[in-house]
């Protein structure tokens, strides 16, 4: 069990008050000298934008999903940009700049045109039409999940805005997202 104090950075909040700030679009965060005096403690949650398929056999993957944590040291605002779903086959990396504000920098890839989730994190895999049938991969949350295959194996027919669902038969897959959440 992780202590106490490596999800609240002041031992239990200690009068800190939760902040957050969410992108559907391509913006800029810019930290607060109240967050960088509390220490600079952020939450990234960060979704690629989600594959489509031009075939009528397996679901596109959704879009890598990735949390993590990281300190900042600088009120230099950071670049967000969210990435695109698939119009033809693979959807747009999200991306956080975190490097500009004294944190790292952070990209979660989009999702394939097929059921393959090669090299990225979450449980967005494509669902198959085949004699297997492979059942797709709901995501984290529900974000990033796979589309399902030929009418079977489960997962999304037609993607959310800002999920980084993948898509089935030519549709758009879900668009990004990013979500910075911290204390101050």
């Amino acid at each position: 069990m992780s202590n106490l104090t490596d999800f609240f950075p002041s031992g239990g909040g200690g009068g800190l008050t939760p902040k957050f700030e969410e992108f559907n679009a391509s913006g800029t965060f810019t930290p607060t000298q109240a967050l960088i005096d509390a220490g600079g403690y952020i939450e990234v949650f960060l979704v690629g934008g989600g594959g489509t398929t031009n075939s009528g056999s397996d679901g596109a993957c959704g879009g890598e999903v990735l949390i993590k944590k990281m300190y900042l040291t600088s009120v230099s605002g950071v670049a967000v940009t969210i990435g695109a779903g698939a119009t033809s086959t693979l959807g747009g990396d999200t991306s956080f700049a975190g490097s500009s504000a004294g944190g790292y920098n952070l990209t979660s890839l989009g999702g394939y045109s097929n059921g393959n989730q090669q090299y990225r994190l979450g449980a967005g895999w494509g669902g198959e039409d085949s004699s297997n049938s492979m059942t797709a991969g709901n995501g984290v949350l529900g974000y990033g999940a796979g589309a399902g295959g030929g009418y079977r194996g489960g997962g999304v027919y037609t993607p959310k805005p800002n999920s980084g669902q993948g898509s089935f038969a030519s549709q758009m897959g879900g668009s990004g997202y990013c979500l910075i959440k911290w204390y101050e």
